[in-house]
């Protein structure tokens, strides 16, 4: 899976922001704030991963156990994907 290149990704007073840009702006009607692991997830999803990839890497920057990060990585995709921020 991959993200969708029509948001923009911004620190803004220590918040991290996902800025629609484009349609997105009409069709989302709002921003999105990120948490430390939701950010290191949209900036992998740069690329094609795959959920148990991401969780690997999730576990691995946040020395978290594998089980916790499949949770935390699948409640993320699953929002994101929700509100169509996935290709």
């Amino acid at each position: 899976m991959k993200r969708k290149n029509n948001f923009i990704l911004q620190d803004v007073g220590g918040e991290n922001l996902l800025v629609p840009i484009g349609q997105q702006v009409v069709d989302l009607n709002g921003l999105i704030i990120l948490n430390a692991s939701g950010r290191f997830l949209w900036e992998k999803l740069v690329e094609d991963f795959s959920m148990e990839d991401l969780a690997r890497l999730l576990a691995e920057e946040f020395n978290i156990d594998r089980e916790c990060a499949k949770k935390d990585t699948q409640a993320f995709i699953n929002e994101i994907a929700g509100i169509g921020l996935l290709e």
